[in-house]
């Protein structure tokens, strides 16, 4: 029995014993047969663990909370091990030094400051996406027409709702053609729609029908029936290709930009940017943080953890703030 099948049952027999980090330590034992580390198991060398953590930044590891947890199962991997004679001493230690924690929390941090979009690079690209879709499009092929118009709706919609992917995509909207249709529910949070969304919603929606030949079914999801439309199964690494065919289209280069992370190039501005800049730019302007939680999903450390709060509300000028949170909560605000 060789040595990455010694590993495994070890593995086994840790999750067995107690299953609290299951997640994580078979996340490590794949990495390790995925990178043909299986056969050195039990001579990994700092550099290794380095690489493993590296490769789950933005993948797996998104939070301290989520590096916390990652750490927390190799931790408990190495003492089981030590504890049936393996010299995991120098790795355990390792993990646990604040100098390595610090290290990784970098590295996140890095990524998840420069995924909040500046606000005149997120109005540039809407600007390109409303002047791409009132050109002559006579030209076009309809494929492109869609990717942007699908891009256009989860953009509005992250922004107006800030979402996981995820959820963005499994949105149900229910009969987008009725009057009452000016309001979107989630977590018991009533948000309102401006009419202009709206609009998009219905166009987009009819683009499909007439192009596609499919009726609108409003017991899914709307970007459910979007992706079926052309026999695609809505997911976060759907919507990423679509953004990406989008900024393509319209010409938003800087949207394209990535960075390094370990031997992985990882996109400066992933599909939850728009969820992330959104949260940002609400606390920033006096939203309640505990109805942002309700809304959102996300714990409070969460919330707060990747950004820089820059401004606050008395940064601002007072007035206008006050008298535009009065019009957005306007009864006809919904109906322009």
């Amino acid at each position: 029995m060789g040595n990455g099948e010694n590993f495994k049952i070890l593995i086994e027999n840790l999750i067995e014993k107690d299953n609290k980090y299951e997640n994580a330590l078979r996340t490590f034992l794949n990495y390790l047969i995925e990178n043909e580390l299986s056969d050195y198991c039990f001579d990994l060398s700092l550099r290794d663990i380095d690489k493993y953590f590296e490769s789950l930044i933005k993948v797996k590891i998104d939070s301290p909370s989520t590096l916390n947890s990652h750490i927390a199962g190799l931790t408990s991997l190495f003492v089981y091990l030590m504890e049936n004679y393996f010299n995991f001493r120098e790795l355990h230690a390792y993990i646990n030094t604040p100098q390595f924690k610090n290290k990784i929390l970098e590295k996140i941090d890095t990524g998840s400051k420069k995924s909040v979009i500046p606000i005149n690079l997120l109005t540039d690209v809407l600007c390109k996406i409303e002047n791409y879709l009132k050109s002559d499009l006579t030209s076009q092929k309809n494929k492109k027409v869609y990717d942007v118009l699908i891009a256009r709706l989860y953009i509005k919609l992250s922004l107006l709702i800030p979402l996981k992917a995820s959820e963005i995509i499994t949105l149900q909207l229910g009969d987008i053609d009725s009057d009452s249709f000016r309001e979107i529910s989630y977590n018991s949070i009533t948000i309102k729609i401006p009419n202009s969304i709206r609009m998009d919603i219905i166009h987009t929606v009819s683009f499909a029908e007439s192009c596609y030949k499919l009726k609108y079914d409003n017991s899914v999801s709307l970007f459910g029936f979007l992706y079926n439309a052309t026999n695609q199964r809505p997911s976060t690494m759907t919507i990423s290709e679509t953004l990406r065919r989008t900024y393509k289209i319209i010409g938003a280069s800087a949207m394209l930009e990535t960075y390094k992370s370990g031997t992985k190039n990882i996109s400066l501005y992933p599909p939850e940017s728009y969820k992330k800049t959104a949260i940002l730019e609400m606390l920033n302007r006096g939203a309640n943080i505990v109805y942002l939680r309700q809304l959102t999903g996300l714990d409070i450390n969460s919330l707060i953890s990747d950004y820089e709060m820059e401004s606050a509300i008395s940064d601002v000028d007072v007035k206008s703030y006050n008298i535009n949170s009065g019009i957005i909560n306007s009864a006809y605000y919904s109906y322009l």
